[in-house]
């Protein structure tokens, strides 16, 4: 953020997003964050599209790319897969939108993105009169705006290191569809703003005037950070993960069900441990699955915890 120095090992990194002022960035430092399939976004405020440096897709035996294309040529496969971010999304941003339409199977995509654009009017208005802005839109500038733009490219870099990593074209979304940005990184991202967006709001409350404050870019970021680490329960594979691996998961999931492993595109959400059969997916997250002796009194506390989150009484 506006330079320093930062040493980590890049096994542990998932993206790497510049902020601001960045200096000079060595060639040969750049081709060894690319070899390691991590991917760099260079963002500034104000800036509609920020820079991707991501490496190039590796062969594929499998040739993912070929079926997502089919697929997004097949208006009923299109239709089900934007249904499922849409229903997860409205889920995530029940926080501060609970009574919501979902859409059904009978809507048309068209149909489908203004149920969206809908929701996302009336989200957007409650959000920032909750922060005291009634007159306020998510598009006005200010360092709210900045902040949540900020978190979005950062968030997008992590999206976009899995869908790379798993062979997919990231220009060519569902839900968006044009394809002169990383449309399928945004699709994907949809189902978990609303966490990330609670995280910011809640950072906003903590200062006097958010809208003028430059040094809330830095604390949504943080605060970012320390939720992508969040141990949450995910009722799809019935597994206590971080909430990073919720990223992971969307992408194996999109991928089993274009390669025809899955006969639906299922979505890994932040849930409540309850009981009924276990859903068949083909895939397992990074975390701790049913089994263990302590497993659903893990669970409940990682609910419980999640539900202390979401509360805005906090």
């Amino acid at each position: 953020y506006n330079g320093g120095e930062v040493c980590t090992s890049l096994n542990s990194v998932s993206s790497i997003m510049i902020y601001g002022d960045y200096g000079q960035l060595p060639a040969n430092i750049l081709e060894h964050i690319c070899k390691k399939g991590i991917p760099i976004i260079i963002h500034r405020r104000n800036v509609a599209k920020p820079i991707y440096i991501c490496s190039p897709l590796r062969a594929d035996i499998q040739d993912t790319i070929s079926k997502q294309m089919i697929f997004r040529a097949n208006g009923h496969k299109v239709r089900h897969i934007a249904r499922q971010i849409i229903k997860a999304k409205f889920k995530a941003m029940k926080w501060l939108i609970p009574n919501y339409e979902l859409p059904t199977k009978e809507m048309t995509l068209k149909e489908i993105r203004q149920l969206e654009a809908l929701h996302a009017k009336r989200y957007w208005s409650e959000y920032y009169k909750k922060l005291g802005f009634k007159k306020s839109k998510r598009r006005e500038n200010g360092m709210i705006a900045s902040s949540l733009n900020a978190l979005s490219k950062f968030l997008s870099g992590i999206v976009l290191r899995w869908i790379t990593y798993h062979h997919l074209s990231p220009f060519h979304g569902f839900l968006h569809v044009t394809t002169d940005y990383p449309a399928l990184v945004y699709d994907l991202m949809e189902p978990y703003r609303g966490h990330f967006e609670l995280i910011a709001f809640k950072q906003f409350k903590t200062v006097k005037d958010p809208d003028q404050n430059k040094g809330v870019v830095g604390m949504v970021i943080n605060a970012a950070k320390e939720g992508l680490n969040e141990n949450i329960y995910t009722g799809l594979t019935r597994q206590i993960v971080t909430r990073h691996e919720l990223y992971h998961g969307i992408v194996l999931s999109l991928k089993n069900y274009l390669l025809g492993n899955q006969r639906s595109f299922m979505i890994p959400t932040v849930d409540q441990p309850n009981g009924g059969r276990p859903k068949k997916v083909c895939f397992r997250l990074y975390g701790r699955q049913a089994g263990k002796t302590d497993f659903w009194q893990k669970a409940r506390e990682a609910a419980d915890a999640e539900n202390k989150r979401n509360s805005l009484s906090e």
